[in-house]
């Protein structure tokens, strides 16, 4: 396994991501396909080198223990897509969680990193602005925020590599990335999103606009420390983006937070008013 970082000593990436280094949390928001995965295998590498102890948040990990058999009788994917009562449920936690981590790691040493694909109720409530005793901190220059955006040749390569590692995985992870169909409906998301808020399109191209990608997520990122993190170049990768080395520990709800979240869910709201909130997911 390889161990070192790719980015070049004078990349502006590594120089934007080092600028990082010192902070509590550090996420990635973005589409799938955009190179999430890769930018926190990389930050990790970097983060160790520092002498962090890293932790990792990730959608597809912290939804796990959400996604029992008994849960999904109740509320089933569909088309490949998560029911958006345990999408809510979800997000509710993980503000809990990840106060929960920030008190239990108090020491400097630690650092959290994950990634949020916010578009479909996923992850959003880390990003809004909700009254709890968590949110000062999200709000605070000790938690930072980058998106990846690559350019449509990279993002086409990153699609097409994606699909090839989908059909065959070299790691377990790769098998559970979202399929070209999420993978669509979550870019048509943020377009629709972007040209709400009156972003004009800068392309011609009906899969992936750089522009209108960004400007959906700024919009979204508003009330949180974030900046860009602009890719025009394919990255030489060797092992798959997954094969994370030394990581402490990851972001988990156990059996009675998800039992106590449901229960909270369903007894404050209806089925069709969840659904209201995650068809809604942009308002933050």
């Amino acid at each position: 396994m390889s161990t070192g970082v790719i980015f070049g000593a004078q990349s502006s990436i590594q120089r934007e991501l080092s600028t990082a280094l010192d902070k509590r949390i550090v996420l990635f928001a973005g589409l799938s396909g955009v190179g999430k995965s890769l930018y926190i295998q990389q930050f990790a590498k970097m983060a160790a080198q520092q002498g962090r102890i890293v932790h990792l948040l990730q959608w597809d990990v912290t939804r796990e223990a959400f996604q029992t058999e008994e849960i999904l009788q109740k509320y089933p994917e569909i088309e490949g897509v998560t029911h958006s009562m345990i999408r809510k449920a979800v997000g509710l936690w993980a503000r809990k969680g990840i106060a929960q981590w920030h008190q239990k790691y108090s020491d400097e040493k630690h650092i959290l990193i994950g990634e949020l694909p916010l578009i479909g109720n996923r992850l959003i409530e880390i990003v809004q602005r909700i009254d709890d005793a968590v949110e000062p901190f999200l709000a605070s220059d000790q938690v930072q925020f980058f998106i990846p955006v690559p350019s449509q040749s990279v993002r086409q390569y990153i699609v097409n590599c994606r699909a090839q590692s989908i059909a065959n995985p070299s790691h377990e992870r790769e098998a559970l990335d979202a399929p070209p169909s999420v993978v669509d409906s979550m870019w048509q998301q943020s377009k629709t999103l972007a040209l709400s808020l009156g972003i004009k399109a800068e392309g011609d191209s009906p899969d992936y606009d750089p522009h209108l990608y960004l400007g959906a997520y700024q919009h979204l990122l508003q009330h949180r420390h974030t900046n860009a993190l602009l890719i025009d170049e394919v990255l030489p990768t060797q092992d798959s983006v997954y094969e994370l080395e030394a990581i402490a520990s990851e972001i988990n709800a156990d059996a009675a937070q998800v039992q106590q979240i449901f229960a909270q869910l369903e007894a404050r709201y209806s089925l069709e008013e969840v659904e209201t909130m995650t068809d809604n997911w942009y308002q933050v």
